[in-house]
């Protein structure tokens, strides 16, 4: 396996688990919000900047309908750069709130790129596998 496969991998795997975590709807205080993850298939597209469809790693919607509530982008540590942020965070910032999710160790370098493209999000999330507990999601301030 080459390790463009598992780094393709750990992200699909990273992307679910933290959908499940922090986005678990619907739920008893959001019975009308739905979670739709788009890794490794895409399923929702928020719409579209530059001729591309923008397709987030992971969608909430209000129902019925498909109203918008947030959306996330899980980086990993090769994905945290200036063509994420151009491409990815800027239009889809615009579209609605956005959270960033990002390896641990990763936020200084997010900042910089969101100050400098000036992008504006929901929040930054640090995450990270600890073998014993699993996921750990850490709200950076």
């Amino acid at each position: 396996m080459t390790v463009k496969e598992l780094s393709r991998l750990r992200h699909q795997g990273t992307v679910a688990e933290i959908a499940k975590v922090k986005f678990p709807y619907p739920n008893d205080e959001f019975p009308d919000y739905e979670t739709i993850v788009n890794v490794p298939t895409p399923r929702l597209s928020v719409g579209e900047a530059n001729g591309r469809e923008l397709v987030p790693d992971i969608v909430v919607v209000h129902k019925p309908g498909l109203f918008l509530r947030m959306m996330a982008e899980v980086e990993m540590p090769d994905t945290v750069n200036d063509e994420s942020a151009v491409q990815d965070w800027l239009p889809m910032s615009k579209i609605g709130p956005l959270y960033l999710y990002v390896p641990v160790g990763m936020v200084p370098e997010t900042k910089k790129l969101l100050k400098k493209h000036k992008i504006s999000v929901a929040g930054i999330r640090t995450w990270r596998f600890r073998p014993v507990w699993g996921l750990e999601v850490v709200e950076v301030p």
